[in-house]
C-alpha cells in the first residue's frame, strides 16, 4: 500500500507594472450581446476590436439573428471596441484588458441616431469568464520580470494556487534541477508543457521532464489547472508559453542577477547540529544574465526576435567534504539560445519558426554524504538539449481559424566518472573501483553509484485544428500525434555496488552492465472534438477525445559482463491501448450582468505515458539484485565468478539469492504473458492490462468582487483508476513463513515474513492492472485575482488537498500487507489518510518519511532491546535473503519538516527617453526557515537515521537589474 500526499498552499504575489505588445497567437476571445434602449436583441451590428496586438490592427464581425457576437482567436493586450449600425449612433469603448486564455463579455446598448454620433462608454475590464469551466492563471512578460523566483517555469508555476514543486527553489539555487508541479493528485509527469499551444514535453519519465527555459523568450505563461480541454490528454497542470516575435520597431531587455556566499546567512542551526547535520546548503556563487531582442526584418511581414541565457548556481552541499575539510561545492551552469521567425505572409495566413538550444555542464553532481572527489558525477557539456517548432495560423474568416504545427524536443546527456575514476574493463584495478555505500552512515565514496550512463531522448509532435463559430455555438476538431524514441546505456566499475552497515560489508548490488536498450514510441494519436454552446446564460461545454497509443522495444544488443553473457532482443511491440475520454463542463452567468459564474465540470484523462511500459519490460534494460557478501580475504573486494558456491574460497557472494533469470534472454522469449510464452529475464507484461486514468469533477464559483477583482472558490476530486499492479507469479503466500520482531522503536511486535530459500529465487514479476486498488484526492482551493489602476496587480490563494490511496490486493509477498488490515471476509484493505495545517509564504509542503529497520542475515538485537526479544540474538535467524526492511511505522504518520518560504524584492524605475532601467534587490527566503525535506536514512538504529540531508537554502539577498527599451 503506497499514500502521496501534498500541502496545503497560500500564495500572494504583488506586482506594480504594464502590458507590453508583440506576442503570438493565443486563445482569447470577446463576446457579447448587443441590445437597443428597450431591451431588444440587434442583429446586423458592425463590432469592430482594435489593438495593436494584431497584426490586421482591427478585426470585425457581424451580430447574429440573437444579437450576439463573437470575435475568437485574439491575442492579449488592451482592446477598444467599436459598434455601429446605421440609425443609430456608434457606440465606443475603449481599455478593455484581455487576458490569455480568456473570454471577456462585452455587452453594449445602442439607442436611435446618426451614425456619425459616437457615444464612448466607460466601464471596467471583465474579470469573470462566464463561458469557461478551465481556471487559468496569467502571468505577463512584466509580472515575469517582477516577481522574485528563481526564473524557471516550475518557480512561477508554485506561485498558481493549487500547486506544488517537488523540491522549493530559494533564488535561483536550484534552478538547475529539473522539478515536478503537482496537481490535485497529479505527478510531475502530467503536466503538459507547450508553446504557442504546440506540446513540447520530453520523452523521459512518461514526460515528466522539460526544457530549461529562458523567460526572455516568452512574452506570458499560462497556467491551467482545472477542466482542461479534448485538446489535453493529462489532467495535470496545463502550462503554455506565448512567445515573444518581435516587431516593426527594435525593442529588447536585459535581466541581469547575481548572489554570492557572503550575502546568505548561516546554514546551520543548533536544531540541525542536534539532528546531526554539520554544513547545511548554502549557495556558493551565483549569477544570471539573460537578454532578447527582436525586431522587423520587413515591414508588416517578417520580425525576428532573438534571446540567450547564461545562468550558474553554485551550490555548497550539505555535510559533503573534501579532502582538505572545506564544504563540497557542485558546480554548475546552463548556457540557452534562441530564435524566432514570424511571418504574416498575407493578412490571413502566419507561419513562425523556432529553435532553442541548451547546454548543460555539471562539474560534481552529488548529495550529502558523497565523496566529492570520486563518488561525484559529472555532466559533459558537449551535449545539447534542443526545442524546434513550426506553425501555420490562418483565420481564413471570422468564423473559421484552422491551425498546424510541428514541435520537437530531443536531448543528449552524458554524465561520467570524475576523471582517473574508471579504469580499463577486467582489469584488477577496475573490480576494485566498484562503488561504496554504507546505508548506516549515509555515505557514498570510491566510485560514483551512476557509472557511465548516456541517454538520447527525441519526442516529436503533430498538432492540426479547426475552429468554427456558428451562431451559440464554438465548435474545435483536431488531431494529434507524437512519437520518438529513447536510448540509454550504462558501465559501470566492477559491475557491482559494495553496501554496507557501519563499514561492515552486508551484501553486494549485481548489475547487468554494460547494457544498452531503446524503445521506441511508435504513436500516441488523439482525435477530439469540441464545443462550446451558450443558451442565454448557459453555456454547455462538451467533448470527445479517443487516444491510440502503441509503443514497442527495438532491436538491439549488449556484450557480455561481469555477471551475464551476450544479449540479442527485439523488436517486439507492447499492449496496444485505445481510450475514450468525455468532457463535459457547464457554466451559468447567475445574474446576467457576467459578474458572477457558477461553475461545474466532469472529465476523464489519461495518465501520461511514454516510456514507462516498455522501459520497465525490456530484458536489456538497467537491472540490479541485492546477494549477501562477506569479504572472506579482507581486501575489501566483491569477489566470486557467476555461480560459485558462497563461502568457498574466492567465492563471496552468494548466488543462489540471485533471480534465476536475472540477466539472461531465452531464444523466442517474449515480454507479453501470453499462454505458453516464455519469460525474458524477470518481468512479463498482462497482455490486457489497461492505462491509467483519472476522472476529474470540479464545482466552483467566481465573482466580482470590485471593479477589476475577482474571488473564486473551487472544489476539485480526482478519482484514479487502472492503478498499475506488479506482483511475482511465481511465488505465493505458501512460500512464506511468519516470524516476530520486536521493535526497537517501542517494543512492539512486528510480523514479518521470511520466504523459503528454495522460493527465494524465484522471480517473475508481471505488469497488470490492480482490480481492486483506488485513490482518490479532495482539494478545497480559495483564490483571488485584481488587475488593479496603473498596472497594479495581486493575484494569490490558498489550497488544501487530502489524498487516499488504498491498494492491498494481488501481493505475492506478504510483507507488502503489513499495514493492511485482514477481515472476516478474507478481504484485504488497508489505507492511509492525511490533511495538513494552514501555511503561509510559497510552501512545497512536507514529504512522508517512513522510518524502517533495515536488517540482514546477521543483525542481532541490542543489549537494551526492547519487548519480546533475546539481547545479542540475531534478529531473524531464518532469514534467506540479503537484507528486509522492517516498516516500524504506518505510512503517512511520519513527515518531515514544513517549508515556509517569503521572498521580497525591491526595484526602482529610471526612465531615460525609450531607455527604462530598473536596479534592485530580493530577499529570498526572508523568513529564514531551515526546513529539512530530505533525510540521509530511514533506517534506524543508524548515526544516519532521520540526519538532514537537503535543507532550504537560508536567507539569500540577490542584486538585480533590468535594461528594456
Amino acid at each position: 500500500m503506497r499514500s502521496r500526499v501534498m500541502a496545503s498552499s497560500f500564495v500572494v504575489a504583488l506586482t506594480w507594472l504594464a502590458l507590453l505588445p508583440g506576442v503570438a497567437h493565443a486563445q482569447s476571445a470577446i463576446v457579447g450581446v448587443i441590445r437597443d434602449a428597450s431591451g431588444g436583441v440587434m442583429p446586423g451590428v458592425t463590432v469592430e476590436a482594435a489593438s495593436p496586438q494584431l497584426i490586421e490592427k482591427v478585426r470585425s464581425v457581424v451580430t447574429d439573428e440573437r444579437g450576439t457576437y463573437q470575435i475568437r482567436d485574439l491575442r492579449p493586450g488592451v482592446y477598444g471596441m467599436t459598434f455601429t449600425l446605421p440609425g443609430f449612433s456608434t457606440v465606443k469603448r475603449d481599455g478593455i484588458e484581455l487576458p490569455t486564455d480568456f473570454t471577456a463579455t462585452v455587452n453594449a446598448e445602442m439607442r436611435v441616431g446618426a451614425i456619425e454620433e459616437t457615444v464612448t462608454v466607460s466601464g471596467a475590464s471583465p474579470v469573470v469568464d462566464v463561458q469557461s469551466t478551465t481556471k487559468a492563471q496569467v502571468l505577463t512578460r512584466d509580472l515575469l520580470d517582477a516577481i522574485p523566483t528563481g526564473r524557471t517555469a516550475q518557480s512561477y508555476g508554485q506561485l498558481v494556487t493549487g500547486v506544488t514543486n517537488a523540491q522549493p527553489d530559494v533564488g535561483g539555487a536550484h534552478a538547475m534541477n529539473q522539478v515536478g508541479m503537482v496537481l490535485h493528485g497529479n505527478a510531475g509527469k502530467e503536466t503538459t508543457v507547450m508553446l504557442d499551444g504546440i506540446q513540447l514535453n520530453g520523452m523521459c519519465g512518461n514526460g515528466s521532464t522539460q526544457a530549461y527555459t529562458n523567460t526572455q523568450s516568452y512574452e506570458e505563461m499560462v497556467f491551467q489547472t482545472t477542466s482542461a480541454g479534448a485538446d489535453v490528454s493529462a489532467g495535470g497542470v496545463r502550462q503554455n508559453m506565448v512567445p515573444r516575435q518581435g516587431g516593426n520597431d527594435l525593442h529588447g531587455s536585459v535581466n541581469a542577477y547575481g548572489s554570492r556566499h557572503t550575502w546568505q546567512a548561516a546554514s546551520i542551526t543548533p536544531d540541525l547540529i542536534a539532528r546531526g547535520l554539520t554544513k547545511g546548503d548554502s549557495l556558493d556563487g551565483l549569477y544570471d544574465l539573460e537578454g532578447g531582442v527582436g525586431g522587423k526584418i520587413v515591414r508588416d511581414r517578417l520580425w525576428w526576435f532573438a534571446a540567450a541565457r547564461e545562468i550558474s548556481a553554485n551550490s555548497a552541499v550539505a555535510d559533503a567534504f573534501n579532502p582538505d575539510g572545506s564544504q563540497a561545492v557542485q558546480d554548475q551552469h546552463v548556457d540557452n539560445a534562441s530564435i524566432r521567425l514570424t511571418s504574416q505572409i498575407t493578412p490571413r495566413n502566419r507561419f513562425t519558426a523556432y529553435i532553442d538550444r541548451v547546454n548543460k555542464y555539471i562539474g560534481h553532481d552529488m548529495l550529502a554524504g558523497y565523496d566529492p572527489v570520486k563518488a561525484s558525477r559529472v555532466w559533459e557539456p558537449s551535449k545539447l538539449y534542443q526545442q524546434l517548432q513550426a506553425k501555420w495560423t490562418s483565420p481564413v474568416s471570422s468564423r473559421l481559424l484552422i491551425e498546424a504545427g510541428y514541435g520537437e524536443y530531443r536531448a543528449q546527456r552524458h554524465t561520467t566518472y570524475q576523471p582517473g575514476i574508471e579504469p580499463p574493463y577486467g582489469s584488477a584495478e577496475w573490480f576494485a573501483a566498484a562503488f561504496h555505500q554504507d546505508t548506516s552512515r549515509g555515505t557514498v565514496t570510491n566510485a560514483a553509484p551512476g557509472g557511465n550512463y548516456y541517454l538520447i531522448p527525441v519526442r516529436k509532435f503533430f498538432s492540426s485544428s479547426a475552429s468554427y463559430v456558428a451562431g451559440a455555438h464554438t465548435m474545435k476538431f483536431g488531431a494529434q500525434d507524437t512519437w520518438g524514441f529513447l536510448e540509454q546505456g550504462t558501465t559501470l566499475n566492477g559491475a557491482v555496488g559494495q553496501i554496507y552497515q557501519n563499514g561492515v560489508p552486508t551484501s553486494a548490488a549485481i548489475y547487468n552492465t554494460p547494457e544498452r536498450d531503446r524503445f521506441t514510441m511508435n504513436a500516441q494519436w488523439g482525435l477530439y472534438g469540441q464545443d462550446a454552446w451558450t443558451m442565454k446564460r448557459f453555456t454547455l461545454n462538451y467533448g470527445v477525445r479517443w487516444e491510440y497509443f502503441r509503443s514497442s522495444i527495438a532491436a538491439e544488443s549488449s556484450a557480455a559482463g561481469r555477471f551475464i553473457p551476450d544479449r540479442v532482443f527485439g523488436p517486439e511491440v507492447m499492449p496496444i491501448w485505445k481510450t475514450w475520454s468525455p468532457r463535459l463542463g457547464v457554466t451559468y452567468d447567475l445574474s446576467g450582468n457576467a459578474k458572477t459564474a457558477i461553475k461545474f465540470s466532469v472529465n476523464k484523462y489519461q495518465l501520461s505515458v511514454t516510456n514507462g511500459v516498455a522501459a520497465a519490460l525490456n530484458p536489456m534494460r538497467l537491472q540490479s539484485a541485492s546477494v549477501t557478501w562477506r569479504d572472506l580475504n579482507g581486501d575489501d573486494i566483491v569477489q566470486g565468478p557467476i555461480g560459485c558456491t558462497f563461502n568457498a574460497p574466492g567465492c563471496e557472494i552468494n548466488f543462489a539469492q540471485l533471480p534465476r533469470n536475472f540477466g539472461l534472454i531465452t531464444p523466442g522469449c517474449s515480454t507479453i504473458a501470453t499462454p505458453g510464452s516464455i519469460p525474458c529475464g524477470t518481468a512479463q507484461v498482462d497482455p490486457n492490462v489497461r492505462r491509467p486514468d483519472e476522472v476529474m469533477f470540479n464545482l466552483g464559483v467566481q465573482h466580482e468582487l470590485l471593479p477589476r477583482v475577482s474571488v473564486a472558490a473551487n472544489w476539485v476530486r480526482t478519482n484514479f483508476y487502472n492503478l498499475a499492479l506488479t506482483q511475482n507469479v511465481l511465488q505465493s503466500f505458501s512460500d512464506y513463513t511468519p516470524v516476530q520482531i520486536a521493535s526497537p522503536l517501542d517494543g512492539s511486535a512486528i510480523t514479518m515474513y521470511n520466504v523459503s530459500a528454495a522460493r527465494q529465487s524465484a522471480v517473475l514479476n508481471l505488469n497488470t492492472t490492480d482490480p481492486q486498488g483506488s485513490m482518490w484526492n479532495n482539494a478545497l482551493e480559495l483564490s483571488f485575482n485584481a488587475r488593479l489602476p496603473h498596472g497594479a496587480s495581486v493575484f494569490g490563494g490558498t489550497a488544501t488537498d487530502r489524498t487516499l490511496q488504498v491498494q492491498c490486493d494481488g501481493f505475492s509477498n506478504p510483507n507488502q500487507l503489513l499495514y493492511c488490515d485482514p477481515l472476516q471476509w478474507g478481504m484485504q484493505f488497508g489505507a492511509s489518510f492525511t490533511t495538513y495545517k494552514y501555511t503561509y509564504g510559497t510552501p512545497t509542503g512536507n514529504a512522508p518519511v517512513g522510518s524502517v529497520w533495515l536488517i540482514t542475515p546477521t543483525t542481532r538485537y541490542a543489549a537494551n532491546c526492547l519487548g519480546p526479544c533475546t539481547p545479542g540474538a540475531l534478529v531473524d535467524p531464518g532469514m534467506a535473503v540479503a537484507s528486509l526492511a522492517v516498516p516500524l511505522v504506518a505510512p503517512g504518520s511520519e513527515f518531515s519538516d514544513r517549508i515556509k518560504q517569503l521572498d521580497l524584492t525591491l526595484g526602482k524605475c529610471l526612465t531615460a527617453g525609450k531607455l527604462r532601467l530598473q536596479p534592485g534587490i530580493s530577499l529570498f527566503n526572508a523568513l529564514n526557515n531551515h526546513a529539512a525535506y530530505t533525510v540521509r536514512s530511514m533506517n534506524y538504529l543508524t548515526s544516519s537515521y532521520l540526519q538532514p540531508s537537503t535543507v532550504l537554502q537560508p536567507r539569500l539577498a540577490r542584486v538585480e537589474m533590468q535594461v528594456k527599451w
